[in-house]
């Protein structure tokens, strides 16, 4: 039945598919030159040549007798697909292929010519037009094939649950949510009662709550387990809602939220509550400014137009456009009058994130409704107000904002040493060094190499480190080697702390050390087992920090390795978590079964959930897991964790990369969004991995990424053990690179330290795209070129290989040449910039304060030089900023803090605070930038008033020599 001529044969799934992808499709691959390599087999039933397996169990036509082997019924050229429900035929005929116009809008293949008429495209062409496709030319498209025997998804929107028991009070609405006799069944039996609880937790939040009324018979649509959700968020109450939401009793359900002056920001078009299916569909502005909903690689704003994601955690690379490493279910829109709102729809299960023309749906494989709406109205406040119920960003360790050198690949610790001696000789500065699963003995957990990282030299290692007042990370995976004798192992099954199949047996993956075990972090004794792994691993060379990865949980088969657990046929309202009815968009959009590189879906975990419900939970519990641990070995630190799988609420725990990216141009580009929907997702502490993962970076790409990764808040160089070498040192230009852009953040780490505190105690952001400042600016609100470091640097990154200059746009306000302060300008403008190889332009804000630091080669240096503030005075003339100071490590800080305001205006600085943290360096400069003209005195007041020398040019005030106390309010004036 796979044996077709080139012209008989019709394409199946994309284009340049693999083999195994095509198999996943029940289609048929072999290449044949001119034709297509996957292709719907051939069979001869229903008077039509061609036809495909894909057919649901209902609508097979059995093919042979009842008792037909697999052999006979390819003899016959039928489908074969085994069926354990005796209703449902094995052997079937294929399922005729019929035109249709639904065609995915990034696929579609121009018919006719651009601008060619609907009537003229459908009626002379036979073709399908639609004017909200992508580009002009694909108005006029091809149809496309599909299987007769597929249910094409019914609309049910006119279906609506009935309001019943309606109690309203002034916290909230509870109702119970009736559908009667109707019938959806959109993918799955309806689920006909339902609960329903809005409650105003503040002004500014409402939560609305939709879950089966009976929970016992529906124990897959329940909450998020506690365990991985044990931040409870404030509740206040609404004395004064931003927000409108009410129901009235026997009237029809649906959610409309409004602002308080009535304008709609959320209405439900459809809304679909089954056991394994729900769906929330929206209707939005067209080409509405929507921003978040990850992880992905993408453009900052999304594609409101064509837009279809699945939430799913994947380890899957960096493929564009689709699901990756983590989960983060919330996104925001920006209207047109720059007001703004947020929606978190906390549910873990596997989902789509889809975007067409006026409509935003999320369809989820289960759960229930858990939906928050936060109405800003800023795009800051939004943030901030979603980190109230995720729980806000982790404290980190000050030297984690250092440079931080790593690779897969380094051969033996010489490689290493070898590496962190020409980082000193050729004076680039680097506080930690990394080391990946090549320490391993084996590539399993808390081993060392014997021969190539032994054990005794890596602790000379870190002690030399540790003496520089530098840091050492390395690698922890969450798979444990089935090895008997290897410690880890052992002690994990005596302890019976690993995830199990359905049949109650460790669940046995593989992963880098071959077989593999997985800790189940639900389990109560996992904590303790784990942190005797780490302490006794600790104790050999003492790490600074650690990482884990590959916990999404990776795994090198699909599923079991042993290939236990089968798909059964999914039959409507039979609870099926191998087989669900709706196929998400799984691994590059292609619908690849749930079990893909990870887990079988009904692997248990302790306390009877089970991997179809928690799937997305489980590098996020491994982060709070391991949080734990490393607090448990050493309370008095602030803990370092770096994680890839991550969840809504990681960040309380851990820092995040952006996974194993390419060495190209696009992956540059793309880390800035990628950095900037972290700051949204609440863990600001991110980066992507510079130079690229994998493949091999060129001088000009990797010199660009260290200009660009500089102002990552989290900035690492690493790549992959079969890519070359791509340290800063390896090319003269690419030294000088790094150099010159480590500078400027080394330069700025008080301002820096200041950022990354602040998004812990005020949910605030490292990074902030111009969208946010400038949200009604046409241009920013789609301007993911450039971004700021903090509010007061706006950093134009060179994305374009060859290129000497750079378009920068710049909103309003003033803006002061970071290399040259005397050149400034107004926007909103647009700049062309300079930007020779070694050179990436940074602009400062006017209306900041920046304090300033240095710049030395770490920065345990940097803390003991003198401080500097950079004041660039807005066109009135003003100025603000502040500086936080402790010692960068404490968890407990015991109220050893400063907390300093600077505020600039009529030809004064002020700095005023509390100062519980004794500073002994001294301030030794200050910058005043936008002086109209050259003051006649400068004078400093500090207990006494002190007139001082100072240089004026061009409008740039310095004061150089001062010996200021960072423990006391003082003024500056100028007259």
């Amino acid at each position: 039945m796979c044996h077709a001529d080139a012209s008989e044969r019709i394409q199946c799934g994309r284009d340049k598919i693999t083999e195994d992808e095509c198999i996943s499709l029940n289609c048929c691959y072999s290449e044949l030159a001119g034709a297509p390599s996957c292709f719907y087999g051939v069979g001869s039933d229903f008077n039509n040549q061609y036809g495909t397996c894909v057919i649901e169990h209902e609508l097979r036509s059995r093919c042979g007798e009842k008792d037909i082997t697999e052999e006979e019924c390819g003899d016959l050229g039928c489908c074969w697909d085994l069926s354990e429900d005796k209703n449902y035929p094995s052997c079937f005929y294929h399922g005729a292929l019929v035109p249709t116009c639904s065609v995915d809008i990034f696929q579609r293949n121009s018919c006719g010519y651009s601008g060619i008429s609907e009537s003229e495209c459908v009626d002379k062409y036979g073709c399908c037009y639609d004017q909200n496709s992508l580009t002009e030319d694909t108005r006029c498209y091809f149809q496309d094939i599909i299987p007769s025997g597929e249910l094409s998804e019914p609309d049910c929107s006119d279906k609506k649950y009935r309001v019943k028991n309606l109690k309203k009070s002034s916290s909230g609405i509870t109702a119970t949510l009736d559908f009667g006799s109707q019938k959806c069944e959109k993918y799955d039996a309806d689920i006909t009662s339902l609960d329903f609880a809005a409650t105003f937790e503040t002004d500014t939040r409402l939560h609305l709550k939709v879950t089966p009324t009976d929970l016992e018979k529906y124990p897959h649509n329940a909450d998020i387990p506690k365990e991985a959700f044990p931040f409870v968020p404030e509740v206040t109450g609404a004395s004064d809602p931003e927000y409108v939401f009410d129901l009235e009793e026997d009237g029809d359900f649906n959610i409309v939220v409004k602002r308080k002056n009535g304008k709609i920001i959320f209405n439900s078009l459809e809304f679909v509550f089954e056991q394994q299916y729900l769906q929330v569909t929206t209707s939005v502005p067209i080409n509405a400014n929507i921003y978040g909903v990850g992880e992905v690689v993408s453009e900052f704003k999304r594609n409101a137009n064509a837009t279809k994601q699945a939430l799913f955690a994947l380890d899957s690379g960096c493929p564009k456009d689709s699901n990756i490493y983590g989960h983060h279910p919330f996104y925001m829109e920006i209207a047109e009058d720059g007001s703004s709102y947020g929606f978190f729809l906390k549910n873990a299960h596997g989902q789509d994130f889809i975007l067409e023309p006026g409509k935003l749906s999320f369809k989820v494989n289960g759960g229930n409704f858990d939906m928050y709406f936060f109405m800003g109205p800023t795009p800051e406040e939004v943030v901030a107000q979603y980190h109230k119920v995720i729980g806000q960003p982790t404290l980190m360790p000050y030297w984690t904002l250092g440079w931080h050198q790593c690779r897969y690949g380094y051969k033996n610790l010489e490689q290493v040493e070898y590496v962190l001696d020409q980082f000193e000789k050729k004076k680039i500065p680097v506080d930690t060094m990394w080391i990946d699963i090549d320490f391993m003995d084996g590539f399993k957990d808390f081993t060392y190499d014997e021969i190539n990282f032994p054990p005794k030299n890596i602790a000379k290692f870190v002690d030399r480190l540790h003496e520089k007042h530098l840091y050492y990370i390395n690698m922890v995976d969450p798979a444990i080697a089935t090895e008997k004798g290897y410690k880890t192992y052992d002690r994990g099954v005596d302890a019976d702390i690993f995830v199990k199949n359905a049949d109650g047996e460790d669940f046995v993956g593989k992963v880098w050390p071959g077989l593999t075990v997985f800790p189940d972090w639900f389990n109560p004794k996992v904590e303790e087992y784990w942190t005797r792994e780490f302490k006794e691993f600790k104790d050999i060379a003492m790490t600074d920090g650690n990482w884990i990865d590959m916990n999404e949980a990776a795994n090198f088969c699909n599923g079991a390795c042993s290939g236990a657990s089968k798909a059964t046929p999914f039959k409507k309202g039979v609870f099926n978590p191998n087989n669900p009815p709706y196929v998400i968009f799984n691994n590059r959009n292609i619908n690849t079964p749930l079990n893909y590189k990870t887990f079988d879906m009904d692997v248990t975990h302790y306390g009877g959930h089970i991997e179809y419900d928690v799937h997305n939970l489980y590098g996020h519990m491994e982060s709070i897991v391991t949080n734990k641990v490393l607090k448990n070995i050493d309370p008095i630190k602030r803990p370092f964790l770096l994680s890839r799988s991550t969840f809504a609420g990681t960040g309380s725990y851990a820092a995040h990369w952006l996974g194993d990216n390419i060495s190209n141009w696009d992956q540059l580009h793309w880390s800035i969004p990628g950095m900037l929907n972290f700051q949204m997702f609440g863990i600001p502490l991110v980066g992507a991995d510079i130079c690229g993962f994998n493949d091999n970076a060129t001088e000009e790409l990797c010199a660009r990424w260290h200009e660009l990764g500089a102002f990552y808040p989290f900035a690492r160089n690493h790549n992959s053990i079969i890519g070359s070498d791509q340290e800063a040192f390896r090319w003269e230009s690419v030294t000088e690179s790094a150099r010159r852009a480590l500078a400027i953040r080394y330069e700025v780490l008080p301002y820096l330290y200041t950022l990354l505190i602040r998004t812990h105690t005020d949910s605030g952001m490292i990074v902030y795209p111009q969208a946010f400042i400038w949200p009604t600016d046409s241009v920013a609100i789609d301007n993911d070129e450039q971004f700021l470091f903090g509010k007061g640097m706006m950093i134009t990154p060179v994305l374009k290989d060859g290129a000497r200059s750079v378009n920068g746009y710049f909103p309003a306000g003033k803006w002061y040449d970071w290399y040259d302060p005397t050149v400034s300008f107004r926007g909103p403008t647009y700049k062309k910039l300079d930007a020779p190889l070694e050179h990436i332009p940074v602009h400062i804000r006017g209306g900041s304060i920046i304090p300033t630091q240095g710049p030395k080669l770490n920065i345990y240096e940097n803390r003991k030089s003198p401080f500097g503030l950079i004041v660039a005075l807005d066109a009135e003339g003003k100025a603000k900023g502040e500086l936080y100071l402790d010692d960068g490590s404490s968890i407990d800080i015991k109220g050893k803090k400063s907390e300093i305001k600077y505020a600039a205006k009529e030809g004064s600085l002020t700095a005023s605070g509390s100062y519980n943290y004794p500073e002994s360096q001294k301030l030794a400069t200050i910058k005043v930038l936008g002086i109209e003209s050259e003051p006649s005195k400068v004078v400093v007041a500090q207990g006494n008033s002190t007139t001082v020398k100072f240089t004026y040019k061009e409008g740039v005030l310095i004061v150089e020599d001062l010996a200021i106390s960072m423990n006391e309010d003082f003024t500056l004036n100028w007259a």
